[in-house]
């Protein structure tokens, strides 16, 4: 799919088919935004668009034998790093700086995509460091990152950053509709709760989040109800288990936990009802909405957040969702 097809960030696409045209791009680019936006595709589409053989107006034919090696990951001038577990390697950095001095096998360009690119410590930055300020004029660097400001100052000055904003719910919904059969309402719900992020929507299984969504809405009656305290230590208990199971599957609990109390702030402060994330739960939101005060709502978002950082420091899970939920069931 050419840059000019990609959903979302048009101003984006529309910058980087314009100085690709004009052989106007920078040689080393820093795409910045957040998770699931669509940076990476970003990344290789416009990889496509470099090594095009028939580029139109700056983007990719999508039909020469480069575009469908590039199609198929198979292209020698295309290379992406990806973290090798949880970081990247000082060796995969000294690779990249070495291919990147490599003429390119097509006689147009290299390009070195870099995903994650704020999971590099410092050694590995510092590996790419005089390769991102004097590369070869036949060599792009790409790097991609939702957390541009953990990357070190020195590789932050040396690129052009490109700022990927949310796509919104219409054009989401429109791409999904496009591509997948399935009910229009359900269409509507991936659309809204995928805050923006195609990515999101792209992995998101209905039926999980509706299970998750259950639990968490109920959490959130209960808080409101001020429920008693054994329900509150059972539902700590539970989440606990949880993320003692997959870490993972507590953080999409506690991300969900703070989307639908937004959604309540949101109602009610008079957003409206078709405008909240979860629109097809609307009388539930109401219903909170009506009987909870918007501070409060407020201290149970902020109370996750707090949370969060007591369990990076390692705290005992199950007694800080103890804490937490008693602490709010109590208010």
């Amino acid at each position: 799919m050419p840059l000019r097809d990609l959903i979302g960030n048009a101003r984006v696409a529309k910058a980087l088919t314009r100085a690709n045209a004009r052989d106007r791009l920078p040689h080393a680019l820093l795409f910045a935004g957040p998770d699931g936006v669509g940076k990476r595709t970003f990344a290789m589409e416009l990889a496509k668009a470099v090594t095009c053989h028939s580029p139109v107006d700056g983007d990719a034919c999508g039909t020469c034998d480069s575009c469908v090696r590039a199609t198929s990951g198979e292209h020698p001038d295309i290379r992406v790093f990806v973290p090798e577990g949880t970081l990247h390697k000082i060796a995969q950095m000294r690779e990249l700086a070495r291919e990147a001095q490599y003429r390119p096998f097509d006689d147009h360009r290299r390009v070195m995509i870099v995903d994650d690119a704020h999971k590099m410590r410092d050694e590995a930055a510092n590996a790419i460091l005089k390769t991102l300020e004097e590369p070869p004029p036949t060599t792009l660097i790409v790097l991609v990152t939702d957390q541009p400001y953990s990357l070190l100052g020195t590789i932050r000055s040396r690129c052009q950053t490109l700022r990927f904003a949310p796509v919104d719910a219409e054009s989401i919904e429109g791409f999904l509709g496009e591509r997948f059969k399935r009910p229009a309402d359900e269409t509507k719900v991936l659309s809204r709760v995928a805050a923006g992020r195609i990515g999101r929507a792209l992995s998101t299984d209905l039926s999980v989040y509706r299970d998750r969504r259950k639990e968490m809405l109920g959490l959130i009656e209960l808080l409101a109800s001020r429920g008693d305290r054994l329900r509150l230590m059972k539902a700590a208990q539970f989440l606990a288990d949880v993320g003692r199971k997959d870490r993972s599957e507590l953080d999409a609990r506690l991300d969900l936990f703070v989307d639908l109390c937004r959604d309540v702030y949101g109602v009610a402060l008079g957003e409206p009802s078709d405008g909240v994330a979860n629109a097809d739960v609307t009388l539930r939101l109401e219903a909170l909405a009506a009987s909870t005060p918007p501070e409060r709502i407020a201290t149970w978002i902020d109370a996750v957040e707090r949370l969060r950082e007591r369990l990076r420091q390692n705290a005992n899970r199950q007694v800080a969702l103890e804490a937490m939920l008693l602490g709010l069931g109590g208010e």
